[in-house]
């Protein structure tokens, strides 16, 4: 759903603007508890429900209706068929409001009695024990007068160019405004649609058309229908006065129908254009997100009331002709329609990935440029960090969808997903995502345990820092260039100064470099609040930018003073690991990246079975080199050399920092350094051996040393 604000006020049956930001930050990730049971917000009083969502399985609607314009009101049924998933099940809640006139309730075909357990909800005394397994079907026939503009979803009676038009949005919990149902996230159906109205008007709604037959009294009756599961609040009618055109998506291995219910008032041709543009769209979310989903009923767009944009499934309502609307509804399709939403505390896997795709549509549309998905970035960009992307307070529609922490940094969040993982993984990972949860409903844990496995790293902190936490860093760094033996080093220095109350986030961040005229771009890895990070480049850089494409969600980023970090080694020899024949073994050097001071006392070289070996030490101060010679020739056993975290930079007398590679280490001071090397017998011909990092066949014992 998309919502344009400015639209809203048009709109009687609306009652306030929504989404709305909100300032006020939540708590922390411990009110992160497991729910079994999906929570109901009452629309009078706000009381949560609870209902046994674990103990049934919807498995088909069948909804037959009549829309009375003139009286406002509905009257009809719906039969549900259901599947027990537990022994002795004897009650079976659904939601239907307490304003409507229940006149028959039957399971499998005999009466049976109920209570209205609250002002949403009826609980039903089925009259036998259902085992797990088991399947009854509950007829509810009802009739009323829906109740309009409960903040923001249910149903509304209004009018468009002289005829009555009617239509439903029951996002977030609002289906049991016009319909009942179980209406819960994590139960999908089937659903037939029947609905009757005055032969003046046309019905539009879910999946495919099958047909339209004269009704006594000058109406008609729409028949829609759809095999493709679908959850409650995506299920819809819209009956008014439309113009209908049609286009075709084809796809490899087929085709599809377009279909488009535009107001008569409405029907220009710069308005089709846009939104037949919506078949481009399937084209090129294709190639990112995979086929649509729902490719044996159709895809529609039709006019209704509401100033945004609403995804109910195969057929979107819209308020306008703007392209990035049109993009983000398109694309709910894959994400919230076919996975969607568990729980509504999860609404950004709806919102922050259709969010996110109006950037993506900029990407790949015929023209589309990375600069312009950078563009549509920016554009989405929240005005206040400071909120949780994660909703713990669903009590409201107005928490649930927070433009600033469910749409926007949402969409942020899937952008730096992004780029942590390559475009590789990211893209396969949301194939792997699509592919387990389809047709049914996931919350952000089952997303993150998705990214986890596909990649092969634990994420899990990556979504607790930006999903489940409030905040975004600032960056402040400076950086200093250094030269060792025709070698070129920058020390950047980065310290992010966001409130304490924000955790430390832990991102890989690109360094630009400017070389002359090249730009090269290296990654370091930023997790502390302060620390010095090594990397080495191609040439002496002039400037340094900071995530110059902006893939972080940030506060700022200045450019202060350098400050001075732990020294760092930046070369070895012999490598780590290496094994060598008797009496082959010289001596071992430690570069590092500036001068240090250091004596023999700071570094040891120890036998697994001899202890301390003796050896000299000997330092260059224009290679910044220590060389460790052992007084002894080496007996065959492993060794462990360790340089110690005595060592201190002779500029700002910190530690060395022990961690080995580049970019260098945890950017800290204080860390030994640590390797592991052997003396072996002497090896025949052609036998294999670790030499280095790599294997090598020798016909002689390995020497790395000198």
């Amino acid at each position: 759903m998309k919502t344009v604000l400015s639209a809203l006020f048009a709109v009687g049956a609306f009652a306030g603007a929504w989404p709305q930001s909100s300032s006020s930050g939540d708590d922390d990730v411990c009110k992160r508890a497991a729910m079994s049971r999906m929570l109901w917000v009452d629309e009078d009083d706000n009381a949560v429900h609870s209902a046994a969502a674990t103990d049934t399985d919807v498995l088909h609607y069948s909804l037959d209706i009549e829309i009375i314009p003139t009286g406002s009101s509905i009257t009809g049924n719906n039969t549900m068929t259901v599947k027990s998933l537990v022994n002795n099940l004897t009650v079976f809640e659904f939601r239907l409001r307490s304003s409507f006139t229940i006149s028959a309730l039957k399971v499998d075909g005999i009466n049976r009695t109920w209570t209205q357990i609250s002002t949403t909800t009826a609980s039903v005394n089925l009259g036998k024990s259902y085992n797990a397994g088991d399947v009854f079907t509950l007829y509810v026939a009802y009739s009323g007068v829906p109740a309009q503009g409960l903040g923001f979803g249910s149903i509304t009676y209004t009018s468009q160019g002289g005829f009555p038009l009617v239509f439903t949005l029951s996002e977030p919990f609002y289906a049991y405004t016009w319909w009942p149902a179980k209406d819960e996230n994590t139960d999908k159906a089937t659903v037939d649609l029947r609905f009757t109205v005055p032969n003046t008007l046309t019905v539009v709604s879910n999946g495919r058309l099958i047909s339209t037959d004269t009704v006594t009294g000058n109406k008609l009756k729409y028949y829609w229908k759809t095999d493709y599961p679908i959850v409650t609040y995506l299920v819809f009618f819209s009956a008014g006065r439309y113009n209908k055109f049609t286009g075709t998506y084809t796809y490899d291995g087929g085709t599809m129908p377009c279909e488009y219910y535009i107001y008569p008032g409405s029907d220009s041709t710069a308005n089709r254009n846009a939104w037949l543009k919506s078949i481009d769209m399937l084209a090129g979310f294709g190639t990112k997100y995979g086929l649509f989903p729902f490719l044996d009923d159709k895809y529609g767009i039709y006019q209704f009331g509401f100033g945004g944009g609403m995804e109910h499934q195969t057929c979107t309502g819209q308020g306008s002709f703007g392209e990035s609307l049109t993009a983000h509804e398109e694309s709910h399709h894959w994400w919230g329609d076919n996975v969607t939403c568990a729980k509504w505390n999860d609404i950004w896997l709806n919102e922050g990935f259709a969010t996110y795709s109006e950037a993506i549509w900029e990407e790949v549309k015929s023209g589309g440029s990375f600069a312009a998905y950078k563009s549509e970035m920016a554009n989405n960009r929240p005005s206040n960090t400071g909120v949780t992307v994660y909703r713990y307070d669903i009590s409201n529609v107005n928490t649930i969808f927070d433009s600033n922490a469910v749409y926007e940094k949402g969409a942020w969040v899937v952008h730096m997903l992004r780029h942590v993982l390559g475009d590789y993984t990211f893209f396969n990972t949301l194939a792997e995502y699509r592919n387990e949860f389809q047709g049914g409903s996931a919350i952000t844990d089952d997303l993150s345990n998705v990214v986890s496995m596909v990649s092969g790293r634990n994420m899990a902190y990556f979504f607790n820092q930006w999903i489940y936490d409030d905040g975004a860093p600032t960056y402040q760094y400076g950086w200093k260039n250094y030269s060792v033996n025709g070698r070129n080093f920058v020390d950047l220095y980065i310290k992010q100064t966001q409130s304490a109350s924000y955790p430390i986030f832990n991102m890989p961040i690109d360094v630009q470099a400017t070389i002359g005229v090249a730009k090269p771009v290296y990654v370091v890895v930023n997790d502390a609040q302060a620390e010095n990070l090594l990397f080495e480049t191609s040439g002496t850089p002039t400037a340094i930018a900071l995530d110059p494409d902006v893939w972080i969600l940030n506060n700022g980023k200045s450019s202060i003073s350098f400050v001075e970090g732990p020294p760092k080694v930046v070369a070895l020899s012999p490598a780590k690991g290496s094994i060598f024949g008797p009496s082959q073994f010289t001596n071992i050097k430690v570069t590092f990246h500036k001068p240090v001071n250091a004596t023999a006392a700071d570094f040891s070289l120890v036998g697994n079975t001899t202890g301390a070996i003796p050896f000299t030490m000997s330092y260059d101060g224009v290679t910044n080199t220590a060389t460790i010679t052992p007084t002894g020739t080496l007996t065959q056993q492993a060794y462990t050399f360790t340089a110690k975290a005595t060592i201190t930079d002779t500029a700002a007398h910190k530690a060395l920092d022990g961690e080995y590679g580049l970019p260098s280490g945890d950017g800290l001071p204080g860390g030994d350094f640590v390797m592991q090397l052997s003396v072996a017998p002497l090896y025949p011909a052609n036998a294999t051996q670790h030499n280095g990092g790599g294997l090598q066949t020798l016909a002689t014992p390995p020497h790395t040393g000198g």
